[in-house]
């Protein structure tokens, strides 16, 4: 029996790193057309005659806010798309303008050669406040800055390597820019239960919290930048009207001192975190409302196995947790609160599909008052005597299965089921990450026949998954550091170039 092995970890990475990159251009897209929305709408709310709004229109501040925000619009078109030149092209011009000159560059550079000049001259220390609060602002501006390069030039060298499915399915033209996509209103995996205007009204307000929590950053150095730019200017008059001279100049940093004190640098950078924590806190309550009125209604509807995809796995692992990836705070603070904790959610909210996401429920959940289904597939709860029939069906009906391997009787029975009766090419053999190399090498050699001698030479630790192929051979998907993306993308190749009824 032929085993190979298909190594994910460039591939998950890269996609990982374009994940961010999307997400991120998406937030700024979201971000920028609400300041803009906001700034046209006080500016045009005085105009009355035609002559005034042409007048308003032509401002140089409306041409360079057109700029920004279609420069954002086709960066997040372009990554959305994967359209690699142009985003390349684009990139590079991000890049270049950056030293272009503009406004925000001596407020940079004063940032930086403050703290310096306290640094060498003790009569400047009553400075430290507006010092400490531009080193701030420069510092993580110029951390996210970085972040965004590195990760861009990082996707943009690897994208050549990786297949385009592991992306997930392309999009039509216009379909980022849909309030679906761009407020994350969608569930993949539920495709003949979709979410009804108040349930998408509430992810929608929490992915509008989340983008706050995220870009609250950006928001808090805008504010300094134009606090800064009208205090330089008020200040200058106020402390230094002749100049700042040697011999004035104790008085002058004083003067200066007076009017920036450390109440002040508090507040400014204390505002960003608080409004930040202050959202993500509301964005994770929104939404938990959300999915509660959408489990109550999924409830009460049958379920669609036709086409659906399938979840198997003991019950005892229905909640197991994934590990998300190591990441820095670039990724970290554009991923506030949205990455699916379990496999089964990564499955309802990432994969795509023609029809449902179903599984058959753990008898457990209707236990006590509550009552309510995890956050995942759709269930179908049924009896002891019933449950391997019912299995079989869905089997049977589904376009494509997602089995977890594990070491009970139950999972056992449904592995040799799916082998038996010819599923074998519609089906993603998972292996829980919680496993440890020894019980993997033994349900991979008991469960799917794969001789441990095969195994001897393969990291067991990193195998994620197992591809069937139509000729039986065997495929062990595996990732270096095994983390929720990587089985998303071992999910999207399996389905993509596979068998089963037709790709995603």
């Amino acid at each position: 029996m032929p085993i190979a092995t298909l190594d994910l970890t460039t591939t998950t990475k890269t996609v990982r790193r374009h994940a961010a990159l999307e997400r991120f251009a998406r937030y700024m897209l979201i971000y920028n057309l609400a300041i803009f929305l906001w700034s046209a709408g006080q500016e045009l709310s005085a105009v009355r005659t035609g002559a005034q709004f042409v007048e308003v229109i032509s401002q140089y501040s409306w041409r360079w806010a057109a700029l920004v925000l279609g420069s954002v619009a086709a960066s997040y078109m372009m990554l959305a798309h994967r359209w690699i030149w142009a985003y390349g092209l684009i990139f590079l011009a991000q890049i270049a303008f950056f030293f272009t000159p503009s406004p925000d560059k001596p407020i940079l550079l004063f940032s930086v050669s403050l703290p310096l000049t306290i640094f060498r001259e003790p009569r400047m220390l009553p400075l430290a406040p507006l010092a400490t609060e531009l080193a701030v602002m420069t510092i993580a501006f110029v951390y996210v800055m970085a972040m965004f390069v590195l990760y861009s030039a990082a996707w943009l060298v690897f994208d050549r390597g990786v297949p385009a499915p592991a992306y997930g399915p392309r999009r039509a033209l216009l379909e980022p820019l849909r309030p679906s996509r761009l407020l994350d209103t969608r569930l993949a995996g539920q495709r003949s239960q979709r979410v009804s205007v108040l349930e998408a009204s509430l992810f929608a307000l929490s992915s509008l919290l989340f983008v706050v929590a995220s870009m609250a950053f950006f928001y808090g150095i805008r504010r300094v930048q134009n606090a800064f730019g009208s205090f330089a200017s008020d200040i200058t008059g106020k402390c230094a009207p002749g100049g700042i001279r040697e011999e004035t100049i104790e008085a002058t940093v004083a003067c200066i001192a007076g009017h920036y004190p450390w109440s002040r640098a508090g507040l400014d950078l204390g505002v960003p975190i608080a409004v930040a924590a202050l959202a993500l806190f509301g964005a994770n309550v929104v939404r938990k409302l959300g999915r509660r009125r959408f489990l109550a209604r999924l409830a009460d509807r049958p379920i669609a196995p036709t086409g659906a995809t399938l979840f198997l796995r003991a019950f005892r692992d229905d909640q197991v947790r994934i590990r998300r990836a190591s990441r820095n705070l670039f990724s970290l603070v554009f991923d506030l609160g949205r990455s699916p904790a379990t496999l089964d959610e990564l499955m309802l909210e990432r994969l795509e599909g023609r029809g449902d996401l179903v599984a058959i429920g753990n008898p457990q959940d209707r236990k006590g008052s509550a009552r309510r289904s995890p956050w995942g597939a759709q269930r179908l709860y049924v009896g002891d005597a019933e449950w391997q029939a019912t299995a079989a069906s869905l089997a049977r009906a589904a376009e494509r299965i997602i089995l977890c391997i594990d070491a009970s009787d139950g999972v056992k029975w449904e592995i040799a089921h799916v082998l038996e009766n010819g599923h074998a090419a519609k089906t993603l053999f998972v292996l829980n990450p919680e496993l440890d190399a020894g019980t993997r090498q033994r349900l991979l050699s008991e469960s799917l026949a794969i001789p441990e001698s095969d195994l001897a030479g393969v990291d067991v630790l990193g195998i994620i998954a197992v591809r069937i192929g139509a000729a039986g051979e065997r495929t062990l998907m595996l990732c270096r550091r095994p983390e929720r993306d990587a089985y998303l993308v071992a999910a999207r190749l399996a389905f993509a170039t596979g068998g089963g009824s037709g790709s995603p």
